[in-house]
């Protein structure tokens, strides 16, 4: 099983972007430069309860002297937001893995449309350091209730005078909530649009790009949602250490099954997002519902807490 190496990190600075969203600037304990990343790159930080939780770095990718993320209280979530804010104080050590990226801007773009829902700017943030150094042609859709609830409000304010950005208010009034299609636009040749927000605002992204082919889209959520999906079928994993076969039933994940088996998967995140529970496959063909690995771990590797299979059957390298 491959163990993922872990990094401390020293929360340097809080910054209070609006009444439920705050921005954590970390730096190495030592002074030493951070790994590298890329816009739309993301840390899973391991709690000290023992939770795992991912957020997006939203900083210029360029420095490598520090990060930030930026984290949303939910006072009715599953605690790792108040996990945050409770534990995460001035010149406290932290563990988190290397970043990590399922969300990367396309190499080959020539348009970049980023659509952001409430704390999905976070992302998006990063994309315009990125693309904004680049020179590259861009344009940000900012939604959410009202502006004091947009975090990294001078950022966003800015780009919007430069004429690269638009912010859509709705004062959570569902028939203010602009139409999404008419934002992406239509699909064209070297355009990408990319979204991040909650389930609703992506459900319409979604359906807003139906017509564009799928290289061109990008999503990320990091809202659990259930991973059960129309079309889903039972299908066989064999184990190559034994040549055990195990049965994995529709509404079940590949990650129970194998646990009631007896195998011991370290997992963290349990959504697709941080790769903790990515194993070798040596036959089958997966289906991967990740935004962990790249398509080039993808040919070798998969991620046991929501990939499932295309084909009959998997043997995993066990």
């Amino acid at each position: 099983m491959l163990s993922r190496p872990e990094i401390l990190l020293q929360i340097a600075e809080i910054e209070v972007l609006t009444p439920r969203v705050s921005a954590y600037r970390l730096v190495s304990p030592h002074g030493e430069r951070l790994p590298a990343w890329s816009a739309g790159a993301h840390l899973n930080f391991r709690l000290p309860s023992g939770r795992a939780r991912c957020y997006s770095l939203c900083c210029d990718p360029a420095n490598k002297a520090e990060y930030w993320v930026a984290v949303q209280r939910e006072e009715n979530g599953e605690g790792g937001s108040l996990e945050v804010a409770e534990t995460f104080s001035r010149s406290v050590v932290v563990r988190a893995d290397p970043p990590r990226n399922g969300f990367p801007l396309a190499e080959n773009g020539q348009h970049h449309v980023l659509m952001s829902g409430g704390i999905g700017i976070t992302p998006v943030i990063a994309m315009i350091h990125h693309l904004k150094r680049s020179k590259a042609s861009y344009f940000v859709h900012v939604c959410a209730r009202s502006l004091k609830e947009v975090a990294f409000r001078d950022i966003i304010q800015a780009e919007v005078a430069a004429g690269r950005a638009a912010l859509h208010l709705d004062g959570n009034d569902p028939a203010r909530r602009p139409d999404m299609a008419a934002l992406v636009g239509t699909a064209a040749a070297g355009v990408h649009a990319y979204a991040c927000g909650p389930a609703g605002f992506l459900k319409a992204f979604n359906r807003a790009t139906e017509s564009w082919p799928r290289e061109q889209v990008h999503v990320e959520s990091f809202t659990p949602e259930a991973r059960q999906a129309e079309g889903d079928k039972p299908f066989s994993v064999t184990i190559a250490s034994t040549g055990k076969t195990i049965q994995v039933s529709v509404g079940t994940t590949l990650l129970a099954a194998l646990k009631a088996d007896g195998h011991d998967i370290a997992t963290s995140c349990r959504q697709g997002i941080c790769g903790s529970c990515m194993v070798p496959y040596l036959d089958g063909e997966p289906d991967h519902r990740d935004q962990a690995l790249t398509d080039d771990e993808r040919r070798d590797f998969l991620t046991v807490c929501c990939s499932r299979a295309r084909s009959a059957s998997l043997t995993l390298d066990l």
